[in-house]
């Protein structure tokens, strides 16, 4: 959960608000179901990660770009993703079930 927080945190730091400061807000729900629900909003750059094509994995590492494996592995770790554009803000939510 740590490293796929941090990895949305960090696409918004570096891709959101690409030279200017700007706020990012985060917040945490734990629901009945059980889970654990992360949302992340900021009034950067409008983008949906959930857009980007999967990385090709079974390439060889020569082969394939920096970068780009964050939305990757956020898809594989958590339950559930989604992301939306409200308000002037970017809306990314994670959600993790407790097994």
């Amino acid at each position: 959960i740590e490293l796929v927080a941090e990895e949305a945190l960090v696409n918004v730091f570096v891709h959101g608000y690409t030279h200017k400061d700007g706020e990012v807000e985060v917040g945490c729900l734990i629901s009945d179901e059980p889970a654990l629900t992360i949302e992340i909003r900021d009034k950067g750059v409008s983008f949906d990660p959930l857009s980007l094509a999967d990385p090709d994995v079974k390439a060889d590492l020569a082969d394939r770009k920096i970068g780009g494996m964050g939305v990757f592995l956020i898809r594989k770790m958590a339950d559930r993703v989604a992301y939306r554009r409200e308000g002037g803000r970017n809306i990314f939510s994670m959600t993790f079930l407790n097994r």
